[in-house]
């Protein structure tokens, strides 16, 4: 099985990644069940960041990861190329963010926050979160192993579900909710660079490790075997996920336990489809993603005319015409002369 076999999927998934993520920040089923969109927006559609992470994590950390002195300057361009296209989304969100009064009251502490955390507007916190796990992951690739790596990282994801999902459990571990609380003073949410992306950056490269070497009968088998764990742990996610919420646990919702199996069956199973490439939608995901939040703002800008209130009154309405216009951007923006040698894609 060649290598346009493996990605085929991928490239595909990143289009649905990106459409999940907008509806993440648009809550489209709100108008049918508030239970169906938290199934939606808050336990499936969580699939879509750790996607994102698990492909840069295949194309990108294995290089990095070589041992000797060009590692290092691999890393720093990945790190420049990233960093480019993070300055250039601040650019594009930063008058949005002044009229939100996002910026108000702003303090040293406050300015680093948000470039190494947070991001300055609310889905650009993605993109210090790969740099961030990169260098972690290069810093541990000197002195450790990648078994011992993947120890590390999985404590580290652990102590993230405990400023997540599982803040409420810390309630009766009062030295656990006391270091949360100390985190929560450097940044505001705990999937970022540091406890999220380093696991999922590392079980990318993994995946195109183990996938590389597999034949067709054997991916052909193992195909079936990831489907079945597919929907058996998106079961059991969904379970956690409501019985967290149940019990009053979760301060945000991003990280869940069992998202790591789901993640692992997923991409597996993507990897396993025999599919061509289409390199076109690696660079509309990216600029669905970069994009979406400007679209928002203006389809709530034309609501504001009588006849157009239904473009936000109906959640579904909503959705679609933010995705619409969305993917109608991004189309329009790589159909341009020369457009995919210049855009960047995550």
């Amino acid at each position: 099985m060649n290598r346009k076999t493996f990605t085929g999927g991928l490239d595909r998934f990143r289009l649905a990644a990106a459409l999940l993520v907008v509806a993440i920040h648009t809550s489209p089923l709100t108008c049918i069940s508030a239970e169906a969109d938290f199934l939606l927006t808050r336990i499936l559609a969580r699939v879509a960041v750790p996607f994102f992470l698990m492909v840069t994590g295949q194309f990108v950390l294995p290089r990095i990861l070589e041992p000797g002195p060009g590692s290092g300057k691999r890393l720093w361009r990945y790190l420049t190329r990233t960093g480019v296209l993070y300055l250039a989304c601040i650019l594009l969100y930063l008058p949005l963010g002044i009229y939100a009064g996002h910026y108000r009251e702003l303090t040293p502490a406050k300015i680093l926050q948000l470039l190494v955390w947070d991001g300055p507007f609310y889905h650009l916190w993605y993109f210090p979160a790969c740099m961030l796990g990169m260098v972690l992951l290069w810093l541990l690739s000197r002195c450790l192993r990648v078994r011992a790596m993947a120890t590390v990282c999985g404590v580290l994801y652990l102590l993230g579900l405990c400023g997540d999902s599982y803040y409420g459990l810390t309630a009766f571990l009062p030295p656990l909710r006391s270091l949360c609380d100390l985190g929560f003073q450097v940044w505001s949410h705990t999937r970022n660079g540091l406890f999220l992306a380093p696991l999922f950056l590392l079980m990318g490269a993994h995946m195109e490790n183990i996938h590389s070497q597999d034949s067709r009968p054997q991916a052909h088998f193992q195909g079936k075997f990831l489907a079945a764990g597919l929907g058996l742990s998106l079961l059991g996610m969904s379970g956690e996920a409501f019985l967290l919420r149940g019990l009053e646990f979760q301060r945000h919702d991003s990280m869940y336990l069992l998202l790591v199996p789901v993640m692992y069956c997923l991409y597996g199973l993507l990897m396993c489809l025999e599919l061509p490439t289409i390199p076109r939608l690696r660079h509309i995901s990216t600029l669905v993603y970069v994009l979406h939040p400007a679209i928002i703002v203006a389809v709530r800008i034309c609501a504001r005319i009588p006849r157009l209130q239904f473009l936000i009154d109906q959640s579904l309405v909503h959705y679609l015409t933010v995705s619409l216009l969305s993917l109608a951007a991004a189309w329009l923006l790589t159909s341009l002369p020369k457009a995919e040698s210049h855009t960047f894609f995550i």
